[in-house]
């Protein structure tokens, strides 16, 4: 029996962060917020809580591939987000799979590290995240330090934009929220540079999956047909909206508290 109006399906390639506030669990909870139902592929196993993490375990590529193809053959996916890529092998195994999504937006958060120190990719994944998965991608959401991760040494910001434009994104979204300025400004590139920017008030704690929860709720509204500067306009207030909210579960970071929002 086919269901009228059905939710828009949002497949996810995200670590498992068992203290709940990242990963995996963080692109499930915003992508039912807003309106969503999420197909999560894990695509590693850590161990972190609020304070550190310490460990990042690769799932099976094999597994990887035979999950995704379970879901193709059954499910009409209207949108993708990436996030934890731990390694090269697993990177390949995410663009074999993205390049059979033909005509969905494609959206990656290149988490490079957790927000509590543990890095997650080495040199080789970010050669193989650059010459494998950025041509597929649609919107790129790093911070300052991801972005310099990413492209070449000695240049500006503006060339740093410019050079991760050629491998492949359409849009680049660089967030602000860890740079030392009074508001946060998130702005919007395109190839040509800046489309928009935005300023937010900053909050008065850290947090733990902010960027899965702005990376999976602009994948989301995306899969409803809204564009570009909508979904990141609306993935922003949503984002947001989370961390106003948020709790200290732990000793360390703060966690969004998404369910509350609309």
């Amino acid at each position: 029996m086919q269901v009228e109006n059905k939710s828009p399906l949002v497949l996810c390639f995200s670590g498992l962060d068992p203290s709940g506030g990242a990963g995996i669990q963080a692109d499930i909870e915003t992508i039912a917020c807003c309106g969503g139902h999420a197909l999560p592929i894990t695509s590693c196993l850590t161990v972190q809580n609020s304070m550190v993490a310490s460990e990042c375990i690769a799932i099976d590529d094999q597994l990887l591939q035979k999950q995704a193809e379970a879901l193709l053959q059954d499910m009409s996916i209207a949108s993708c987000k990436i996030g934890v890529v731990p390694n090269a092998k697993t990177a390949k195994t995410i663009a074999d799979i993205v390049a059979q999504l033909v005509d969905i937006p494609i959206v990656f958060d290149p988490v490079l590290a957790a927000s509590v120190g543990k890095k997650f990719s080495d040199a080789a994944t970010v050669k193989a995240i650059k010459e494998k998965l950025l041509p597929l991608v649609t919107i790129i959401t790093p911070n300052t330090n991801e972005l310099i991760a990413l492209t070449a040494e000695n240049q500006s910001i503006e060339g740093r934009i410019r050079e991760l434009c050629i491998h492949g994104p359409s849009y680049i979204l660089l967030t602000g929220a860890d740079e030392p300025t009074q508001k946060v400004t998130n702005i919007l590139f395109t190839k040509d540079g800046v489309l928009e920017k935005f300023d937010w008030p900053r909050l008065p704690h850290n947090y733990h999956g902010s960027g899965c929860t702005l990376s999976s709720a602009i994948a989301c509204y995306l899969a409803q047909g809204v564009t570009i500067v909508e979904a990141v306009k609306k993935a922003q207030q949503f984002t947001w909206q989370s961390l106003q909210a948020a709790q200290a579960l732990g000793n360390g970071l703060w966690f969004p508290k998404r369910a509350i929002c609309k």
